[in-house]
């Protein structure tokens, strides 16, 4: 759905699928690209990549639904990317759909070579942009599940109780190219002699539901550099969130479902969700409780070109009452007040395009955060670049880099452990402001 931020700050979703619905989206050669969306509000921009050893910086977010790639220039800009769907979707479009597909240990491997093709055709098409000895050097974050199936591991352990993850210090590994161009793009190159192979390394991730790519959004907000308290919420399906400085960071998941994606409502990217409920919200047709008034209850209410249902209504009811609920436990753990914290890091292309006020509107985010949210843009490219940054730039090992991007702790909180979550839950149902 188009609207005035999408005009505003550029393309609606976090990458473009070819939906036709957002403006900006670019045709080459009879077919839609996929876009990445790379500003954020972190400062991430203008990082010195400069290094003795002559490599260039690829940082890479490898997400369920899509993967990101960026070639970057030595003064941090990007000067070239990719993306594309995560051909792992052929086993379903979630992560426990792949969990329970790799029991068969061959999807296990096809799931495997998919992605590593994937990645190839990217680091492929970047090798043209290389000079003369520079040599490329791959950097990728990834939830959990897409570590484990991107290493070989059996993400069985991932897929049930009690959730326990046995392999979240990341890894390295040689990619084969195979020489072979993007489909579709006739600018790619195949790599030279040579260049057969590109070493990545994959940020290592906090548990079965905090991955890689939260690290990365860590990095990305430096708390592990700073004193002052820092919030990344990262709103999908899995709703994950950091709270933390340089002495601590707490980190927990809680199942958000569809609505920030805009699954209740067909055609509605879940940020103007969150903005037409408010809207309703303001003007009495929706109470605090979620329901619709008269003559709208039944049939739900058409708001332009969206039909706002009360299913869709619950689902985004449901999903703000978890995070909301998420917020407050680590809070509590913590032991701080939301005003304590100095600054809110939304991360994905819903946090791109979410109003705050809207947010404190529906009491997805305490109403004292409102005037502290910054987008954070895509966080785990954004992390996967600063961790580059600082790998090229020191001469100890990734493990040193990876040690000095963690506070002195580190703690994850298993919110179904919580005796207090389920009252906050509850609590948090209701479509009001929370201090």
């Amino acid at each position: 759905m188009q609207g005035n931020k999408a005009r505003t700050k550029g393309l609606r979703c976090q990458v473009c699928t070819g939906c036709g619905l957002c403006p900006g989206v670019v045709r080459e050669n009879g077919r839609e690209r996929i876009h990445i969306l790379t500003e954020d509000g972190l400062g991430t921009q203008g990082l010195s990549l400069k290094n003795a050893g002559n490599l260039r910086l690829i940082a890479t977010d490898i997400g369920t639904t899509t993967i990101a790639m960026e070639l970057l220039s030595e003064d941090g800009t990007v000067e070239d990317s990719f993306a594309c769907l995560n051909p792992q979707a052929k086993y379903g479009a979630d992560v426990l759909s792949r969990v329970l597909a790799a029991e068969d240990p061959e999807k296990r491997k096809e799931m495997q070579s998919m992605v590593k093709s994937a990645l190839a055709r990217g680091a492929e098409r970047f090798l043209k942009c290389l000079k003369d000895g520079e040599k490329p050097l791959v950097v990728i974050a990834a939830n959990t599940v897409m570590s484990y199936l991107l290493l070989g591991h059996d993400p069985k352990e991932l897929g049930h109780a009690p959730f326990t993850a046995t392999h979240l210090s990341g890894g390295e590994f040689e990619l084969e190219l195979d020489g072979d161009m993007c489909p579709g793009d006739t600018q790619a190159a195949a790599p030279q002699a040579g260049d057969r192979f590109v070493h990545c390394m994959v940020l290592p991730g906090f548990s079965a539901f905090v991955g890689a790519d939260l690290f990365a959004g860590a990095i990305a907000c430096k708390m592990a550099e700073k004193s002052e308290i820092q919030l990344l919420v990262d709103l999908g399906t899995n709703g994950e969130i950091l709270l933390g400085n340089c002495d601590l960071i707490l980190a927990t998941a809680t199942a958000a479902g569809p609505a920030f994606e805009g699954g209740p409502a067909k055609g509605t990217f879940g940020s103007d969700l969150v903005r037409l409920v408010a809207r309703l919200l303001e003007e009495g047709i929706l109470d605090e409780t979620g329901l619709l008034s008269e003559p709208y209850f039944t049939k739900g209410i058409r708001i332009g070109n969206v039909l706002l249902t009360k299913e869709a209504i619950r689902s985004l009811q449901v999903a703000k009452a978890a995070i909301q609920a998420g917020i407050s436990v680590l809070l509590e753990q913590y032991g701080i007040a939301p005003e304590e914290i100095s600054r809110v890091a939304l991360g994905g292309g819903f946090g791109y395009f979410l109003d705050p006020a809207d947010a404190v509107r529906i009491g997805l985010l305490p109403a004292s955060l409102e005037g502290k949210a910054v987008s954070g843009g895509n966080t785990a490219l954004a992390g996967a670049k600063r961790f580059g940054a600082c790998l090229l730039a020191k001469e100890g090992t990734s493990a040193d880099v990876i040690q000095d991007s963690l506070p002195g702790r580190v703690e994850v909180i298993n919110l179904a452990e919580q005796k207090a979550f389920s009252g906050k839950y509850l609590a948090a149902m209701a479509f009001k402001p929370v201090p």
